[in-house]
C-alpha cells in the first residue's frame, strides 16, 4: 500500500493491513450486555417510573369498569352511552400510543414521558369537573 493510498485508507476508516475480522467476533447478546452493564440507580428509577405508568394503567381500566355503573346509575345513561364513555378511553390511550410513541423516538423518552404525564393529569383532574354525559 503506498503512501497515498494508507492515508486515504486511514480517512475513509478503512484498514487494510489488518486481516479482516469474522463479524460474530463482535456480536454480544442483549442478555451478556445487561449483565456486564449491570444494575444501578438509574435502571431502579426507570424501573419505578415504568412500575407506576402500568399502576396507572391498570387502576384506571379496573376504575372504568366499576365507574361505568356508577355514572350509569347517576347520570342516567344508556348501555350505549356507557360504551361509548368505555370506547373513548381506549381510543384516547391507542392515539396516545400512535403519536407519543414515534415521537419518543425523534425526541427522546423523558420529554414524551413528561409529556405523556402531563396530559393524563390535566385531563384527569378536568375530567373530575365533568358532571354529565356530553361534558365528559
Amino acid at each position: 500500500m503506498t503512501s497515498n493510498e494508507h492515508h486515504h485508507a486511514h480517512r475513509h476508516g478503512e484498514n487494510r493491513e489488518t486481516p479482516d475480522r469474522n463479524a460474530n467476533d463482535f456480536v454480544i447478546t442483549i442478555d451478556r450486555a445487561i449483565d456486564k452493564l449491570g444494575t444501578g440507580r438509574f435502571q431502579h428509577r426507570i424501573l419505578f417510573a415504568a412500575g407506576l405508568c402500568f399502576a396507572a394503567d391498570a387502576m384506571e381500566v379496573m376504575l372504568l369498569a366499576y365507574l361505568s355503573l356508577v355514572l350509569e346509575e347517576e347520570w342516567g345513561l344508556s348501555g350505549t352511552q356507557t360504551a361509548t364513555i368505555t370506547a373513548c378511553v381506549f381510543a384516547g390511550a391507542m392515539t396516545g400510543t400512535l403519536i407519543l410513541g414515534p415521537l419518543g423516538d425523534k425526541v427522546g423518552r423523558r420529554p414524551v414521558f413528561l409529556l405523556a404525564g402531563t396530559i393524563i393529569t390535566v385531563f384527569g383532574v378536568l375530567t373530575s369537573f365533568v358532571t354529565n354525559f356530553v361534558g365528559m
